[in-house]
C-alpha cells in the first residue's frame, strides 16, 4: 500500500504545533507585559487633587505612617 504522507510530515506537524504553543504564550507574556506596564498602569502620572493637602502636619507633628490612610503604598 502506498503511503499517504511523506516521512518528513511528523517533522512538520510536531514543529507547527511547537510553535503554536509558543505563539501563543508569547501572545499571552505581551499581553501581560503591556497590561501591566507603566503606559497602561499610568504610575508616575500626577494626578489632580480635588482639595490641595498638606501632609507635614500629620507625618511631622503627630508622626502618623502614610499607610494608615494610604493602603496602596
Amino acid at each position: 500500500m502506498a503511503q499517504i504522507f511523506s516521512p518528513r510530515s511528523n517533522t512538520v506537524a510536531r514543529l507547527a504545533l511547537v510553535c503554536v504553543v509558543l505563539g501563543i504564550s508569547g501572545g499571552g507574556w505581551l499581553l501581560s507585559a503591556v497590561y501591566w506596564s507603566p503606559y497602561s498602569t499610568w504610575v508616575g502620572v500626577p494626578r489632580e487633587q480635588p482639595v490641595p493637602f498638606s501632609h507635614k502636619h500629620h507625618v511631622d507633628g503627630l508622626g502618623i505612617d502614610c499607610r494608615y490612610c494610604h493602603t496602596t503604598v
